[in-house]
């Protein structure tokens, strides 16, 4: 009921501002202008504006990686459907609802809103310049330009906002458990959990890489903008320039944050047109461009957004619990059958080693395995572990760091951590490989740690390889695939790979350092010194992050270890060869700038020197 009396106020809203629009300004002969405006112009000014949705569904998924860019496209044009049929632009809820039931079991709809504000701010923030660009151009009414730069404030204190938020996560989070132990609660607790669960919505920005993406893409999807609003504004007046359509564009958007109507209905008419005539625009064509360019804009994401709600079953979400919608399994195999398969596996290994053994000690080696969406794979890679150290009499921990799968990786891991003491699984928000690597080394106990991927590429019987270069005096081992002697160790893969390898590897040397040949072998090991020297200091969070860590041992000149190894490619692999490959490529640029300012210590220098 307040729903509904909520939505009838909207529009009585709209609909008085509408009137107030109209009024004040000669409908008749802006409909003129309407019916004369120039087809191809507008025909070609709404597909720029198609184009710009097209590209906000593939800018979303730089730090919201666990959609599909299909899941992502449809769920940003029922966001914009349900901000035109619903009021307060609760469509940003209804967006981050089907949101939570694409995206990690452990996701909901506040972190799934976390990462909408962060789109918006970025929105906000990219408008805001353009918006301070045009006044500068465009000379406007003192009193409009006032408001329009306070408007542009406000949403850099929000972005300022966003970057802090993400910077100093770790202190609110502290600050946020310290209020709720001293004033426990239902609501503090319920707050704590919100707030934690809004952070991790905002973490997936946290690294320069994605949001220096971030801001150049909304830079160019509002750039495309600009061209779509020019063009419409120039099928109705031939005086149309761009930097008009600059103040046209930032104009109707921030006018459609104003959450009092439905669609921006009615502010943006009774707004829009005020800005332009005061620029020098005609009021019969400056209300004849607000209405075509919201009309199209309108029309086109209500009608793809509704067909795409209905068509992809969007509307058989539960409105309690978005998990039970009806959607397919990411993996071939059913969670039950994994899950069931998984504990059959674990039954027979019981019946050959001993599960739960009492500790005995120091733990020796900690194996650390990032996994994301690995339902498939995970469980031999693991059991094999388990076995081959049982067997080697090795004393070890296996940490299972997850990565925000959306699959059941995660529930496979917390029941691995329920079979055997020496397993622990880790729950991480979805920031790439390199996040999920750090938080599991960061979290090991052992004397020597070792990470390695889940689709046990390396076989295990190299282990003793590494640990033989350890322990001979290195602080870093790393399993190569490229420094091998004839007949000595097999590596099998396609030959574009190993082309990419290679000129990888020259780029690696070229920006980052040399002196090793293959950087990203996924099997590193580590002393437990080292690796409490380097991890700490790690800040890339996708697949380069191996050359940021060795490029931080050799900067700490500690003695890095380069062992053939056995290796053998396996299905499945979560990397694209070409846009992962863009955005290794921009990491290693820039590795040396990210640590530009890092300090040496003198206590981990160990006169350390590359070894092959």
């Amino acid at each position: 009921m307040k729903r509904f009396a909520k939505t009838i106020g909207s529009l009585a809203i709209a609909g008085f501002l509408l009137y107030v629009a109209l009024w004040h300004f000669d409908l008749p002969a802006a409909l003129v202008a309407v019916r004369g405006a120039r087809f191809d112009a507008l025909a070609l000014g709404i597909a720029l504006m198609v184009a710009a949705y097209l590209l906000r569904a593939a800018r979303w998924r730089i730090w919201e990686r666990s959609l599909t860019y299909w899941d992502s496209l449809r769920l940003i044009l029922i966001g914009f459907m349900g901000n035109n049929v619903l009021p307060a632009r609760l469509g940003e809820i209804l967006r981050a609802h089907c949101t939570s039931a694409k995206s990690s079991d452990d996701r909901g709809r506040t972190t799934a809103v976390a990462s909408i504000a962060a789109e918006r701010v970025l929105d906000g923030l990219i408008l805001a310049v353009f918006g301070l660009t045009g006044v500068a151009l465009v000379p406007v009414d003192a009193r409009l330009r006032w408001t329009l730069f306070l408007v542009c404030l406000a949403f850099a204190a929000l972005m300022s906002g966003v970057v802090l938020g993400i910077r100093f996560h770790e202190r609110i989070r502290a600050l946020i458990s310290a209020a709720n132990s001293r004033f426990p609660g239902h609501v503090t607790a319920y707050a704590k959990e919100k707030a934690e669960q809004f952070l991790d919505g905002l973490l997936p920005l946290g690294t320069a890489s994605r949001m220096t993406l971030a801001a150049l893409s909304t830079a160019a999807v509002w750039g495309i903008e600009v061209g779509s609003y020019y063009l419409i504004g120039g099928a109705v007046w031939e005086g149309m320039t761009l930097k008009l359509a600059l103040l046209f564009l930032v104009i109707v958007n921030f006018a459609s944050l104003v959450p009092l109507t439905v669609g921006g209905i009615g502010t943006i008419e009774a707004t829009a047109p005020l800005f332009l005539v005061s620029s020098g625009v005609p009021a019969p064509f400056a209300l004849a461009m607000v209405l075509l360019q919201h009309g199209s804009q309108y029309l086109f994401t209500t009608i793809s957004g509704a067909v795409l709600y209905f068509a992809g079953g969007f509307y058989r979400i539960s409105l309690t619990d978005p998990k039970l919608a009806d959607r397919p399994a990411p993996e071939t195999r059913s969670p039950s059958a994994v899950i069931e398969q998984t504990r059959s596996g674990l039954g027979r290994l019981g019946e050959s080693v001993a599960l739960k053994p009492a500790p005995r000690g120091e733990i020796q080696l900690s194996i650390v395995i990032p996994a994301f969406n690995e339902q498939a794979r995970l469980p031999r890679t693991v059991l094999e572990a388990i076995h081959w150290c049982t067997t080697q009499q090795i004393d070890f921990e296996l940490i299972i760091a997850d990565d925000g799968s959306t699959d059941e990786t995660l529930a496979l891991a917390r029941l691995f951590e329920e079979s055997d003491v020496r397993i622990r699984a880790l729950a991480c928000p979805h920031m790439g490989k390199g996040a999920a690597v750090r938080m599991g080394v960061l979290n090991a106990k052992g004397r020597v740690v070792l990470f390695m991927d889940a689709d046990g590429a390396t076989p295990l019987d190299e282990i003793p390889k590494l640990l033989a270069a350890i322990e001979s005096g290195h602080d870093v081992a790393i399993g190569s695939r490229v420094v091998q002697r004839p007949g000595e160790v097999e590596v099998k893969t396609s030959l574009h790979r190993r082309l990419i390898g290679r000129t990888f590897a020259f780029f690696v040397n070229l920006f980052a350092f040399g002196g090793i040949a293959d950087t990203q072998c996924g099997f590193k090991m580590f002393r437990r010194e080292a690796a409490a020297a380097i991890f700490p200091q790690q800040k890339i969070a996708g697949f380069a992050f191996d050359v940021e860590i060795l490029y931080l041992a050799n900067r700490l000149r500690l003695s890095i270890a380069e062992i053939p190894v056995n290796w053998v490619a396996q299905p499945g692999s979560k990397v694209n060869l070409v846009s992962d490959s863009i955005k290794m490529l921009w990491d290693i640029c820039h590795v040396q700038w990210l640590h530009r300012g890092f300090q040496v210590s003198p206590s981990m220098a160990r006169g350390g020197q590359l070894v092959n």
